[in-house]
């Protein structure tokens, strides 16, 4: 990433250890005057709003620490819905110059390298969309994210 670059960037997460790297990567970056939306997209199953809201603001106040004085003006954002269709309508509305994302790339067809939302993503957004693809020995996970929880429970079995 550009150290002038004075654009806005959108960041999806799914609270997993590749949007925590993706995260830790972009904490890294030091922009002059760069804008970081960090969107969750969560689907509308009928699970009670307010208990998931409160999760999401302990995930984004660990993702504060992290990205505290890297100089990104940080925005979060939670939004309901398909998380490609979702992700490429904030993208547009809020003006991002790039999209990065990590990918699960957990797809079974052997012909995508990367998630089947990352994909949908690539091919419909209209500003360049990078994938932060990390290693399956990735950096050990944030505090508060749900891998680090269960390793923790793991260990400790």
């Amino acid at each position: 990433m550009n150290r002038h670059c004075n654009s806005t960037v959108l960041c999806p997460v799914d609270f997993s250890a590749d949007s925590d790297n993706t995260l830790q990567y972009l904490a890294g970056q030091h922009p002059e005057q760069g804008k970081l939306f960090i969107l969750h997209v969560a689907e509308d199953n009928g699970t009670d709003r307010e208990t998931l809201l409160r999760k999401h603001l302990m995930q984004f106040s660990a993702y504060s620490e992290l990205l505290a004085g890297s100089g990104w003006e940080v925005r979060f954002a939670v939004e309901y819905g398909t998380p490609a269709d979702v992700i490429v309508d904030f993208a547009r509305k809020h003006g991002a110059g790039l999209i990065l994302m990590g990918s699960h790339g957990r797809n079974r067809m052997p012909r995508l390298l990367v998630g089947s939302t990352a994909e949908t993503v690539l091919r419909q957004a209209h500003c360049p969309v990078s994938i932060l693809r990390m290693p399956e020995i990735a950096a050990e996970p944030m505090a508060g994210s749900e891998f680090r929880e269960f390793l923790s429970q793991t260990a400790n079995a």
